[in-house]
This record gives C-alpha cells, sequence and structure tokens, in this order.
C-alpha cells in the first residue's frame, strides 16, 4: 500500500505542476523567503521523505536535523477538517489561520532545500508572482490559491487516517515505524518521538470543496485531469473509491 500511494502522491505533483506550468513566478534557486518551519504534510509525504533517506542512506544525517532545537506552530484542524467544520455548519468559510512564526526549515543550506526533490507539497506549492524581497511575502492569485487548497485536499485524502501536522512532527512521528527504523536508531529521545505524534492531528477524507461558483468550472477540469490519471489499469478516481 505505502508503494501505491506513493505513486499516486508523485502522479498528483506531476499533474499539478503541469496545470501550473504556464505561470509566470518570481522563484529561483537560492530564495528561501517561504523555507521555514510552519509546513504542513501528511504521512504520507512523510514516508516519501524517508524512502530517498534510506535510499541515500542518510539516517544520521536526517536523525540529526530532526533533532535540532526548533520552534513550531501548530495548527487545530487540517485542511480537510476545516472544510467538514465549514460544510457541516453551513456558514461562509474564512481562511484557516494564519502562522507566524518565521524559523528557517532545518534542511535550508546555503539558501538550498536539500530534500528538494522529495519536498511536500506545501513547499511545491510556496511560490509568487511578485518578487517577495519588495513585498515582505509571497503573492499568489486566488485562482492559484484555490488549485492549491484543492490539491492539499486530494493529498489529505490520500494519506487519510494517518499523521497529519508540522513536517518536523510528522517526520518524528513516522521514526517510530519499523520502515524507518534506520533512522530512530539514531534517535535516543524516544520522548520526542512520543509528543510529535502526541502533536499530530489525523489526516481526514475529502467532505467537499469549499468553492464559489466562479471557481467551480477549472476546479471540475483540474479535479478530472488528476483522478482520471492511470496507476496501472485503474484511475486515481477508482482506487480512491476502492473500485
Amino acid at each position: 500500500m505505502i508503494g501505491l500511494k506513493n505513486k499516486i502522491l508523485e502522479l498528483i505533483f506531476a499533474k499539478y505542476h503541469q496545470w501550473i506550468e504556464s505561470e509566470t513566478f518570481h522563484c529561483h534557486r537560492g530564495c528561501s523567503l517561504c523555507c521555514t518551519q510552519n509546513v504542513m504534510i501528511t504521512a504520507v509525504e512523510g514516508q516519501y521523505i524517508y524512502n530517498y533517506i534510506l535510499l541515500e542512506n542518510k539516517e544520521k544525517w536526517f536523525a540529526d536535523k530532526l533533532l535540532q532545537k526548533r520552534q513550531t506552530q501548530n495548527v487545530n484542524l487540517t485542511t480537510n477538517g476545516f472544510a467538514r467544520m465549514c460544510l457541516e455548519k453551513n456558514a461562509e468559510h474564512t481562511e484557516l489561520e494564519q502562522l507566524q512564526r518565521k524559523e528557517i526549515c532545518p534542511f535550508l543550506e546555503e539558501k538550498c532545500c536539500t530534500l528538494y526533490g522529495v519536498r511536500p507539497f506545501s513547499c511545491r506549492s510556496f511560490a509568487s508572482t511578485k518578487y517577495c524581497n519588495d513585498y515582505g511575502s509571497a503573492h499568489l492569485n486566488e485562482r492559484l490559491l484555490v488549485i492549491n487548497t484543492v490539491t492539499m485536499q486530494l493529498i489529505e485524502h490520500l494519506g487519510q487516517k494517518g499523521y497529519w501536522g508540522n513536517m518536523l512532527d510528522v517526520l518524528l512521528a513516522l521514526a517510530h515505524h519499523k520502515v524507518n527504523e534506520a533512522v530512530k536508531t539514531h534517535i535516543s529521545d524516544d520522548e520526542r518521538v512520543q509528543s510529535a505524534i502526541r502533536n499530530t492531528l489525523t489526516a481526514e477524507p475529502i467532505p467537499g470543496f469549499l468553492l464559489r461558483q466562479e471557481e467551480e468550472n477549472e476546479v471540475n477540469q483540474y479535479l478530472q485531469t488528476v483522478l482520471s490519471a492511470k496507476i496501472g489499469i485503474k484511475t486515481i478516481e477508482e482506487i480512491f473509491n476502492n473500485k
């Protein structure tokens, strides 16, 4: 199942990048204003990173990164949990709470990501249509923000019932899994792992999408592109629906 989820994750990444390839961004190698510790991921994305670490024999390096002193800020709802709450209350939704802490990501070295090829979706969606240094933060138009949110919901659906939370908590929590034992051997502080597990939430299935009427057409086209992609003889949609 882990292998299948990795393949689906890679397909979602590929379809997303194809969808936005005509966009113009001001991001370039070495710009790292967005590379903070405020990254939320699923266990599927976390295991995707672990697979790379194990393949490259970087277990000790990785464990040392996870154990660095850090200050992270957690949220109380997953992306799909927030959507569910809004839909259940039938209330007009507001933005998810904004994380304010700006501590640098421990995987950033010389302003470059050391996990770039296997970075989670939150990092892939960090982009700006304007030069960040001129504005102090990244800027994306509403259309891209909607596509990003829908993609986050798809990935959370893929990882449902697994860990969801701050990247560093999810990665530490996954060290507890037997498949990642080669990393866990370098982490003697089991309380750190247990604390990370307690800090995570549980990923939820998609309850629906919070869309304005003018957004529905493009989102439906995007969903069709992603969900019709095949793994073997089955589409992602069929796999999601257990058909």
